[in-house]
């Protein structure tokens, strides 16, 4: 999954497409008036994709950009408790602490988490596409119970190849469902 997307995860990612579960991203629908935290993959080859389009977000919710940015590997899937991309047992409340730190600094109460497709520590840790977007959903789940009143919103970035990438929401409704329907623990 590294280097690019297997025919397998293409022809999901189009299934989630087609159930909701990934949606084109309506950017006026995500307050960003003073700033976000972004969670993100360190990424080399889709960093500055992702950084874009975040800064795309705000062009209508403040005069210039105010993004946090955590860069590591996984982004979002890291923060998950128990998560297979992390060597070290509770290293997810290591990061964990530092977005509720950057939350307390800079008193930014939205946190954008993004996880990416092909995704090399998905890989190296054999982490499939399914079970990254369940790992999101359940650092998502913990921010917020750590969090009292802080947005968190979800994001996925697919590397289709040949210069060409894309940022969708990823839906939560819509991920529960269809990963009930088909026996996959949702969120833990």
């Amino acid at each position: 999954m590294a280097g690019q997307l297997t025919g397998k995860d293409r022809e999901l990612i189009r299934e989630l497409r087609k159930a909701g579960v990934l949606r084109d991203v309506e950017n006026n629908r995500i307050d960003q008036t003073n700033g976000v935290i972004l969670v993100t993959c360190s990424d080399a080859d889709r960093f500055c994709d992702i950084f874009m389009h975040q800064v795309h977000m705000q062009a209508g919710c403040r005069p210039d950009p105010r993004i946090h940015v955590f860069g590591w590997h996984g982004g979002a899937l890291a923060c998950a408790p128990c998560s297979p991309i992390n060597r070290r047992k509770h290293a997810d409340e290591v990061f964990l602490d530092q977005i509720a730190d950057a939350r307390a600094l800079k008193e930014i109460d939205v946190v954008a988490l993004y996880a990416h497709a092909p995704c090399g520590a998905a890989e190296l840790h054999a982490v499939s596409l399914e079970n990254m977007l369940a790992l999101q959903m359940r650092a998502k789940s913990k921010i917020k119970a750590l969090n009292q009143g802080i947005k968190v919103v979800c994001f996925f970035h697919v590397d289709y190849g040949k210069g060409k990438q894309r940022t969708y929401f990823l839906s939560r409704p819509s991920w529960q469902q269809w990963a009930e329907d088909r026996g996959i623990r949702a969120i833990a």
